[in-house]
């Protein structure tokens, strides 16, 4: 019974923080190609290894425009939250080719190397691509590698879904631009290890979505923000990785622990018999 309480609580243990430092990497491209299929669909590729396997790829310098979208705190279930029906999930739906990997290591900012040698490899030129930005200049008679550094993404679960909405609004339009602009592209979305510096505050995530942009329809000001006077659970989130833990290992390793303990001191018999031995008479041995 202890045993397999152990090996429960390990492998909750290990759900926890399996994905910890991980992040989803996307990929697809507008036409049917097979660079995104290098790696075995068996191994779990960390970042680094995903990025070179479409360095080194001999077709990677077929695509007219190669579109990094990196997003510093993505996280999967920020993903899962999006509507199938956004921009960005059609995109996805109606690609050719595309790679979708929930839980990649993650780096701190990564694509930064993968560009260098893209654009190297390529004869490509490097741009940096504003999430509000307005329309874009692209060279016809180029290659291009786009680079579009999302802002952070972090909060509590209810505040992230509303800011992700959000983030998707933009990166739905820029793949618009980027359909417009050429019809031979390659787009790689990832998230990222947050920035060593302060974090953002849900204030300034306010400030940034109340601005608007050019033409006043992308963004929608009306942004939920979680209210400082609201319940415990609405400003504090409790259940942090450190308390799920150690209620884990309180639940399932020390309780059955000592039930086992209290269990095996309760079976404990004493050796001495109280029990009357056979022929042996009280009156007898009164007479005696």
């Amino acid at each position: 019974m202890a045993t397999r309480a152990t090996l429960l609580a390990l492998a909750s243990v290990s759900c926890v923080f399996g994905f910890s430092n991980t992040a989803p990497f996307v990929a697809w491209s507008s036409q049917t190609s097979n660079v995104l299929g290098s790696h075995s669909p068996n191994t779990r590729p960390d970042h680094g290894s995903l990025l070179e396997s479409i360095t080194k790829h001999e077709h990677v310098c077929s695509f007219d425009t190669i579109f990094v979208i990196d997003h510093p705190g993505l996280h999967s279930s920020d993903l899962r939250s999006l509507q199938s029906s956004c921009g960005l999930a059609q995109a996805i739906k109606g690609a050719p080719s595309s790679r979708q990997l929930p839980n990649v290591k993650r780096s701190i900012r990564p694509g930064l190397h993968f560009l260098d040698e893209v654009v190297t490899q390529c004869g490509s030129v490097l741009l940096e691509i504003s999430p509000e930005s307005g329309e874009w200049a692209l060279d016809k008679g180029n290659k291009h590698v786009l680079k579009m550094s999302m802002p952070p993404l972090e909060g509590t679960a209810r505040y992230r879904k509303t800011v992700m909405d959000q983030h998707e609004q933009l990166i739905a339009a820029a793949l618009e631009k980027l359909a417009g602009q050429t019809s031979n592209h390659l787009v790689i979305y990832t998230g990222s290890a947050l920035p060593l510096a302060k974090r953002q505050s849900a204030t300034e995530f306010d400030s940034f979505f109340d601005d608007d942009d050019e033409d006043g329809s992308m963004l929608n000001s009306n942004v939920m923000v979680v209210p400082a006077d609201g319940s415990i659970l609405q400003r504090y989130q409790l259940l942090t990785p450190a308390l799920i833990l150690t209620l884990l290992i309180v639940f399932f390793v020390m309780i059955p622990v000592l039930a086992l303990g209290i269990t095996a001191l309760a079976s404990i018999q004493s050796p001495l018999r109280t029990e009357v031995p056979k022929g042996y008479s009280s009156h007898e041995k009164k007479i005696q």
